[in-house]
């Protein structure tokens, strides 16, 4: 004999199912992950050794700590759908950063910190999707070689920016041009190349309304000349050393070299002018001759 089922369950089983799903994703939304703490909308990870993300986080989540671990990846697709996650810590962990990586585009977040990883670039695709961005820390990054130009055009809202001790020699002047929200930037412990392609990005440091906490710290490391100086110093230097500069004596040369060619283009003028005298003179007493036999002839 087999079971009885009511006919009422066989012609809604395709709402049986959708109930299930959604006991399914709220079940998901609400869970915590085996090795993680979790208080109200903040879940912490920090110190549990993960080489990767956990994969119960819940969908509500707000704060996420990822600190001090072993993650070498982010997965893109399963932390972009969490849609109301604001602080993001991945400090202290393996993370890398090709020039092809984008960061998963969790819509709300508003402060993120990859400190003390293994990043080597940021391009302009990195955080496009980022753009309620508020806080970006990307300290203590020795790999990290290379900020390209726009690489912030798509997080206008950036306010504090840390990117200090880092690799970096180099940034372009346009890099931090249109972020017109950056109050506080941190550029200590780079081994930055200050020659005549760095003055640009002195002249912005000079004219922006930003603040500079480690400002005696921003030093540069090359060229020797310029070695150990802050960059406020070296702006200085380098618009003596890179653009047109004239000093008193410069003006005194121009000055002598104006009279030296005035006086021999007078000189070669009035040479001309005699020679041309000396020259066409005597024929011209010739012809005065020849006139007076031609008239004493008639």
């Amino acid at each position: 004999m087999g079971y009885l089922i009511p006919p009422s369950f066989r012609t809604s089983t395709p709402l049986w199912i959708a109930v299930l799903i959604v006991i399914k994703w709220t079940g998901k939304g609400l869970s915590c992950p085996s090795k993680c703490s979790c208080e109200q909308k903040a879940v912490n990870c920090s110190m549990k050794a993960l080489d990767k993300v956990p994969g119960s986080i819940p969908l509500t989540t707000r704060e996420l700590i990822l600190s001090d671990n072993k993650l070498v990846t982010l997965p893109v697709l399963e932390m972009s759908y969490l849609n109301e996650l604001v602080y993001l810590d991945c400090s202290h962990n393996l993370l890398e950063m090709g020039l092809d990586f984008t960061f998963p585009g969790i819509v709300k977040l508003t402060y993120l910190d990859l400190s003390f990883n293994k990043l080597s670039f940021v391009t302009p695709y990195t955080f496009s999707q980022l753009n309620k961005l508020l806080l970006l820390n990307l300290s203590s990054n020795p790999k990290l070689v290379e900020v390209k130009d726009k690489a912030f055009d798509s997080n206008p809202l950036l306010r504090f920016v840390d990117m200090s001790d880092c690799g970096l020699t180099y940034v372009g002047g346009e890099l931090f041009k249109d972020l017109h929200n950056l109050r506080s930037l941190r550029l200590k412990g780079n081994p930055w190349n200050c020659d005549c392609s760095f003055l640009e990005f002195c002249n912005w440091m000079k004219k922006a309304d930003v603040v500079y906490p480690d400002s005696e710290e921003m030093t540069c490391n090359k060229p020797e000349l310029l070695k150990g100086l802050t960059l406020n110093v070296a702006e200085t230097k380098l618009h003596y050393l890179c653009l047109v500069h004239l000093d008193f004596q410069d003006f005194v040369f121009l000055g002598l070299m104006a009279i030296c060619i005035f006086f021999g283009g007078t000189l070669v003028a009035w040479l001309v002018g005699l020679a041309t005298v000396i020259y066409y003179h005597p024929v011209m007493k010739v012809d005065e001759e020849l006139d007076e036999e031609e008239y004493r002839m008639i």
